[in-house]
């Protein structure tokens, strides 16, 4: 959601620090909707269609555009964050994080769409050598 954020990448930075703890910059993010969007016109009955994946395309206009940043960490920081409990507690969240490799993800994130769009936009544009 976009509270005081501003933008959907700042939203997803301030979302990446408060669940990790790693801070980066809101230009530091790649956005995977876009360029795998990029070259698509608006739908020929007029219709305007976000940059961004719709998880329940057809029951509800919600749309999210998904975000990459690549950096690389040290495996003692990755064991670090395996199990971490985050969230802002009093907002009701309770999250723990879960390291995956990137090719257990289809199957670790198998019941998240974001987590299977991010996926499948990532190693459609990777195959692209877009990224």
């Amino acid at each position: 959601m976009l509270d005081d954020a501003g933008t959907f990448s700042g939203g997803a930075a301030k979302e990446i620090e408060e669940e990790t703890g790693l801070k980066i910059k809101e230009d530091e993010l790649i956005d995977l909707t876009k360029l795998t969007f990029a070259s698509e016109d608006q739908a020929k009955d007029g219709e305007k269609l976000q940059k961004a994946m719709y998880p329940s395309a057809g029951g509800c206009d919600e749309f999210v555009p998904i975000f990459l940043h690549q950096q690389r960490i040290p495996r003692k920081q990755l064991k670090d964050w395996q199990g971490k409990l985050t969230g802002l507690r009093d907002h009701g969240e309770k999250i723990t994080l879960k390291v995956v490799r990137l090719e257990q993800l289809f199957r670790e994130g198998g019941r998240d769409s974001k987590a299977l769009a991010a996926w499948s936009m990532y190693e459609g544009l990777r195959r692209e050598n877009k990224l």
